[in-house]
C-alpha cells in the first residue's frame, strides 16, 4: 500500500518523466484554480508536463494566470506519453472524461495520483491525498505546498483563492470552515487578487442572461409529498435564447437562496443522450451526496450532482420521469 504522505506524493511527482494534470469536465474555480497553481509549482521545479481539461473553461475566469497554457482538445495530446496523470477535484474517475484512457492505466503502467475533497470520491487513485473536511481542492493544494515549504507567489496564490472562493460562495456555505478562513487569509498577504476574482466569479453575466434566468425560475415548481424545489432547462431554451452554457453556472447556487424547500434540483438537457442534475441544500439533515450517489454522481453533502441517460429513463415525457427518478432515490434513503 502506498503512503498518501503529500511529501510522498511530491516525490512521485519529482521522480516522473512528463507528468499530465488533468481538471475535471465542466471545469468550475476549484479545478481550475487548484491545477492552475499545480501547474506554477511543476514550472517552478522545470518539470516538462501537460494540463489538460475535456471541456474549455467558461470566458470569466480568463483572469487566472496561465489558464491559456491548459489543452482541452484530446487530439493535441499524446495519452502514451504521460508515466503520471495527477488528476485535481474529481470524486471519480469518470469526473475527467477520459474513463477509457486511465482505466487501462496498469497494463500501460501509468501512475495516478488522486488530490481531492468530494465524500463521495473512491479512491481511485494509486496515491490518494483526499479530505472530506476541506472546503476545498484548492485548500488541500495549499496545505500540500505549505506543509513542504514550497513558495507560494502571487499567480499561485491568486488561483488557490479562487478555488476556495468558488466553493464556498464567497464564504456563504457550508464549506466555509476556520480553516478556510484562515488560508484565505494568508493567500491575500501573498498578493492574491481579491477583488479581480470577486469580480470574475460573480459580475460576469450579461442583461440577456440574467431575463433568460427569470424565465428559467419562473418555471420552478416544489414537489408539495417531498418539499424539494425544482426547475428544468431545456436544450431548446438555450437555443432559442442564444445563451452560452456558461451564462447558465450559478443557477442552482442562486436557486437555493430558497428558505422553504428541503433541498433544490436544477436539471439540465445536456444533449440529446444526457441530463445533468444539479442538487443543493442548506439544510443540516441533508445528506445530498447520498442522493446523487444512487443516480450515479457524488459530490459533497450540501452540494452534488449527477447525470442520467435518457434513454435509462423510458419512452415518455424526459422531464416527468427525470423528477420520478429523484422521488425513487429518495424513497431508498427513507
Amino acid at each position: 500500500m502506498k503512503e498518501n504522505s503529500s511529501k510522498n506524493i511530491l516525490k512521485t511527482i519529482k521522480d516522473s518523466r512528463f507528468p499530465i494534470l488533468i481538471s475535471h469536465e465542466k471545469p468550475d474555480g476549484d479545478t481550475l484554480g487548484a491545477s492552475l497553481a499545480f501547474a506554477q509549482y511543476l514550472t517552478n521545479l522545470g518539470k516538462p508536463f501537460v494540463h489538460f481539461c475535456v471541456d474549455a473553461p467558461p470566458s470569466y475566469f480568463g483572469f487566472l494566470p496561465k489558464i491559456e497554457d491548459m489543452l482541452f482538445n484530446q487530439k493535441e495530446v499524446d495519452f502514451s506519453e504521460h508515466d503520471l496523470f495527477i488528476i485535481i477535484d474529481c470524486g471519480s474517475i469518470e469526473r475527467t472524461g477520459l474513463n477509457e484512457i486511465l482505466n487501462t492505466r496498469e497494463e500501460n503502467k501509468k501512475i495516478v495520483i488522486n488530490i481531492d475533497h468530494h465524500q463521495s470520491n473512491n479512491l481511485f487513485g494509486d496515491y490518494n491525498l483526499v479530505n472530506q473536511l476541506a472546503s476545498s481542492t484548492s485548500e488541500i493544494v495549499f496545505q500540500i505546498l505549505a506543509e513542504n515549504g514550497i513558495k507560494i507567489d502571487k499567480y499561485m496564490a491568486t488561483c488557490l483563492l479562487t478555488g476556495i472562493l468558488s466553493d464556498t460562495m464567497n464564504f456563504t456555505n457550508a464549506a466555509t470552515t476556520e480553516e478556510s478562513m484562515k488560508i484565505s487569509a494568508e493567500l491575500i498577504k501573498l498578493g492574491a487578487r481579491a477583488n479581480q476574482i470577486i469580480s470574475g466569479l460573480t459580475q460576469n453575466k450579461n442583461l440577456s442572461a440574467l431575463k433568460f434566468w427569470g424565465t428559467i425560475l419562473d418555471r420552478a415548481e416544489i414537489h408539495p409529498k417531498h418539499n424539494f424545489a425544482y426547475v428544468i432547462i431545456e436544450k431548446g431554451d438555450i437555443i432559442a435564447n442564444q445563451i452560452r452554457r456558461e451564462e447558465i453556472d450559478g443557477i442552482a447556487n442562486f436557486f437555493s437562496l430558497l428558505s422553504e424547500p428541503d433541498f433544490i434540483v436544477v436539471l439540465t438537457e445536456e444533449d440529446d443522450e444526457f441530463i445533468k442534475g444539479s442538487l443543493r441544500t442548506t439544510k443540516d439533515i441533508i445528506d445530498l451526496s447520498e442522493i446523487a450517489r444512487n443516480l450515479g454522481g457524488g459530490g459533497h453533502k450540501k452540494a452534488a450532482g449527477f447525470k442520467i441517460k435518457k434513454s435509462g429513463l423510458g419512452d415518455g415525457d424526459w422531464k416527468k420521469t427525470a423528477v420520478d427518478a429523484i422521488i425513487n432515490k429518495l424513497k431508498v434513503n427513507n
